[in-house]
């Protein structure tokens, strides 16, 4: 009689039950499936995951409902992995889908981020083993204030409001393009990334999860733009303004490494263009995440990663070099706009190998010049190149001629034949050495160094004079620094005209830059 109470009570407990197993290897695949049979509704699926040490950040995990919906994809990283989807944004692990447990046979898949797995595991391998019940447990990362996702991988407009005030007036807002948190490879839960930004005065965040997309976010006072790093073995792309999970993401991770991938990004770049989210290529000299599709069409592509995560080991050749490829782009008639991005992984006590500073969000800092700071504007300021990238200050430059206000990344009107920058540059307590840089005869520059003036309360300024010739292609741009060379800050251009490109992708033009 005892025996049967005892197996009722843990009935009870769990109407089910199921323990699964994953092998993790170079010859395992890279997208793993196993059937999951839920009896009835139920109130939540808890994911327990024990995962061995050495295997975190090599995997995620996709949870699919029995109509094949998307409920839950979570990178297997950083803090405990107790994850859950349950019927509200508290009880749902970040990049769930809240709402109904529907009875029916399920799909627990494990994905691999072969990037890790080649860096990290070699020839060893090993087990993850996941046990899914509807039982009681910590919610590791719960998404908390507000979902954005009605019972799909899809934004709802009505959830997320594109057009909601964060911002009252025209002005330069500052913000970060590249960041991480606990859904992919990122060390930080929501609440502390949000803490961070607003203690680095930032207004708007961009997350960009690896192959990986937010549902929600928690109570925060900045505009947080829904992003994606798309991420492959040849590099990786992020996308601003997503209304949901790219259609491709699950095959680029199926069968990453394989050619069939560089049709992928092709159809998920197209599928950018279709939606009009905005496509940025990141850190595209960063030693092995360097972008290595040279196919890329580069009139598919609106901004390019010029600054990324400067404390980082490998940063500075792999910057510069962006930043020279971004002036051949501009040489060569291409109208592609630089952002920065901290991309910033590591808790703020940490430092990378040879850094004096961490790692944090808002180093750089992308500013954006546009009138209410809603979603909305800032992504139509972004398509606009109204921007700024700066380290430890802060560019508000005022652009005029023919008596008219133009903004970087504006085009001139042809009556305008001569124009002047006038620069404030704030937070410095060093002179800074200021440059204007534009295009000149046939591949090379013009650089001219500025005179910068020293204002009360260790503000600086700068005032820049160029004149245009006539039809003819034309751009000019600043660029800051300090005084042994570090980047400190860069202006987008304006320009006037129009050119004849000579060039149309991504690797004709690093093989200009090869050939200097």
């Amino acid at each position: 009689m005892r025996r049967r109470q005892l197996h009722r009570r843990r009935w009870t407990r769990y109407k089910m039950r199921q323990e699964l197993k994953f092998t993790v290897s170079r010859e395992a695949e890279n997208l793993h499936r196993e059937p999951l049979v839920v009896p009835c509704d139920t109130e939540r699926l808890y994911i327990k995951v024990d995962l061995p040490e050495e295997f975190r950040y090599m995997s995620f995990l996709i949870l699919e409902d029995p109509e094949g919906h998307i409920r839950l994809q979570k990178q297997l990283a950083w803090g405990d992995q107790g994850l859950c989807v349950g019927k509200g944004p508290k009880d749902t692990t970040i990049g769930g889908v809240p709402g109904r447990i529907q009875p029916g046979t399920w799909q627990v898949c494990l994905g691999i981020f072969t990037e890790y797995l080649h860096q990290r595991l070699g020839d060893k391998r090993g087990c993850i083993t996941m046990t899914v019940s509807d039982g009681e447990g910590p919610v590791s990362d719960p998404m908390g204030g507000l979902a954005w996702v009605e019972d799909t991988l899809e934004i709802s407009p009505e959830k997320y409001r594109w057009d909601k005030v964060y911002g009252t007036k025209k002005q330069w807002y500052k913000g970060d393009f590249h960041t991480h948190t606990r859904l992919s490879d990122g060390k930080e839960p929501l609440e502390n990334a949000m803490k961070k930004a607003v203690d680095m005065d930032m207004d708007f965040y961009v997350p960009t999860e690896h192959n990986l997309m937010h549902t929600g976010w928690c109570d925060t006072s900045l505009c947080i733009l829904p992003g994606i790093e798309v991420t492959t073995d040849k590099g990786h792309m992020n996308l601003f303004g997503i209304t949901k999970l790219p259609g491709r993401i699950l095959d680029i991770v199926a069968h990453n490494g394989e050619e069939i991938v560089d049709s992928y990004m092709e159809e998920t770049i197209r599928e950018a263009r279709e939606n009009h989210w905005i496509t940025s290529i990141n850190h595209p000299f960063l030693t092995i995440w360097k972008w290595r599709y040279d196919q890329t069409d580069l009139d598919d592509i609106d901004c390019l990663e010029i600054i990324n995560d400067p404390t980082y080991t490998d940063a500075k050749d792999s910057n510069e070099k962006a930043v020279r490829f971004l002036d051949a782009l501009w040489q060569d008639g291409h109208r592609i706009y630089g952002v920065g991005g901290s991309d910033s992984h590591n808790l703020i006590e940490e430092r990378y190998e040879g850094a004096d500073l961490p790692s944090i969000p808002g180093d750089p800092a992308t500013w954006v010049c546009c009138g209410d700071l809603t979603p909305d504007n800032l992504m139509k300021a972004v398509r606009a190149g109204h921007m700024c990238v700066t380290r430890f200050c802060k560019l508000t430059p005022v652009i005029r001629g023919a008596g008219r206000t133009f903004l970087p990344g504006d085009e001139l009107p042809e009556d305008v034949d001569r124009v002047t920058i006038q620069v404030l540059i704030e937070g410095l307590a060093e002179k800074p050495v200021v440059s204007l840089v534009r295009n000149g005869a046939s591949r090379e520059l013009e650089v001219r160094e500025l005179e910068v003036r020293e204002l009360e309360g260790g503000k600086w300024e700068v005032l820049a004079d160029a004149e245009l010739e006539e039809e003819k292609w034309q751009w000019l741009r600043l660029d800051v620094r300090s005084r042994e060379q570090e980047f400190l800050g860069y202006m987008n251009p304006v320009f006037r005209g129009s050119a004849n490109s000579r060039y149309r992708t991504f690797g004709e033009i690093k093989k200009t830059m090869e050939e200097l």
